[in-house]
């Protein structure tokens, strides 16, 4: 491997040694690098060894104290393992020259569904608020296996999941800050919403996986026909079967109990297939960025019959509207509003029995 036409491989493997508080010294033929004792133990190397530009040909022929991190070799290897082990984080300051300061009743009227109630904006005010943009991979598995990439964004502070966020980053003016640190509040906070992963991208997942599932389910129908018609062509051959003569009381009995549990046999194939086809899906963070941007709080008193209930809207400026808000209830992010008699917050199916009433 030729390092002078390769510096994105070196500058990978400095900066993970430099950030995981190793000493790195760069000399004509490669690195000398003094590891921390975790650091030793989490590579299996010695703390004190050499990386050389010019690198064996086979990892195997590695020595005791000269490493190699051309690709495939083992110590390039547990670098990449140990740097993909924890999630990246980044941080991002969003700056714009102007924040909307009227016409929110309009917007919150377009923007979000009220069911039984009315309401209007007391007041608002200018905020700082942050925002959580996940990179998620996901893994199909079924009778194949499908892999992918999905974004999802967060309000921090509130949990809604902000679907269409992700375009309008694009064109915003931003700050970015590595920062791979992160306070006690932020942490739980991330807990809490990656309990809300699943519930929130079955939608995205059900876009993603559209092929793929109609995949599956076209090989489920071909395998079920195919297996109907395989049962039906062996009843009738049993059947057909006890026409013969010379056949025994026992065996004509015996056929005919066979032909009895067909059905069965039938119903117990059809679960096997389905459970072939069925599709498992496996999805976990793999980069986090927060986002701190400037906001528009907004108090809106919504009126329910003769009760009264102030809720707290966020105006995105990345988006130019509402962000949604959540169901009390089960904690999905909704735009379609309905209230219990205690005037809970809730989505249309906990609307229908108020788990918290």
């Amino acid at each position: 491997m030729n390092f002078d036409s390769d510096y994105e491989l070196e500058n990978f493997v400095c900066r993970f040694l430099e950030v995981h508080e190793a000493e790195v010294e760069k000399n004509e033929i490669g690195f000398e690098v003094l590891l921390p004792e975790n650091l030793s133990n989490l590579l299996e190397t010695p703390e004190y060894f050499h990386i050389n530009k010019i690198t064996a040909s086979k990892p195997d022929q590695e020595s005791e104290d000269i490493y190699s991190i051309n690709y495939g070799s083992h110590l390039l290897e547990k670098i990449v393992n140990a740097a993909c082990s924890k999630v990246p984080v980044l941080r991002c300051q969003l700056q714009f020259a102007y924040l909307k300061s009227a016409g929110f009743d309009r917007l919150i009227k377009e923007r979000i569904d009220f069911y039984g109630s009315r309401g209007s904006v007391e007041s608002w005010a200018k905020i700082n608020t942050e925002y959580l943009f996940l990179t998620c991979r996901y893994n199909a598995r079924s009778d194949e296996q499908k892999e992918g990439l999905l974004t999802l964004i967060f309000n921090l502070e509130t949990g809604a999941h902000v679907p269409d966020m992700a375009q309008g980053l694009v064109s915003a003016a931003k700050d970015f800050k590595t920062n791979e640190k992160m306070s006690i509040q932020e942490d739980k906070k991330i807990k809490e919403i990656f309990d809300c992963i699943k519930r929130e991208t079955e939608g995205a997942i059900s876009n993603e996986l559209g092929p793929f599932q109609e995949s599956m389910n076209r090989r489920f129908r071909r395998d079920v026909a195919n297996l109907e018609e395989y049962f039906a062509g062996l009843k009738m051959e049993m059947e057909k079967s006890l026409e013969r003569p010379g056949l025994s009381s026992q065996l004509i009995e015996e056929r005919r109990e066979k032909i009895a549990f067909l059905p069965d046999e039938l119903s117990r194939k059809k679960d096997d297939l389905f459970k072939k086809y069925s599709i498992k899906v496996k999805i976990e963070p793999c980069s986090a960025m927060f986002i701190n941007t400037p906001a528009i709080k907004i108090l809106f008193r919504a009126s329910i019959g003769k009760k009264n209930k102030n809720l707290s809207l966020t105006y995105n400026p990345v988006t130019k509207t509402i962000d949604p808000l959540v169901c009390e209830g089960c904690r999905k992010s909704i735009k379609h509003v309905y209230f219990c008699n205690h005037l809970h917050l809730l989505c249309q199916v906990c609307g229908c029995n108020c788990p918290l009433c």
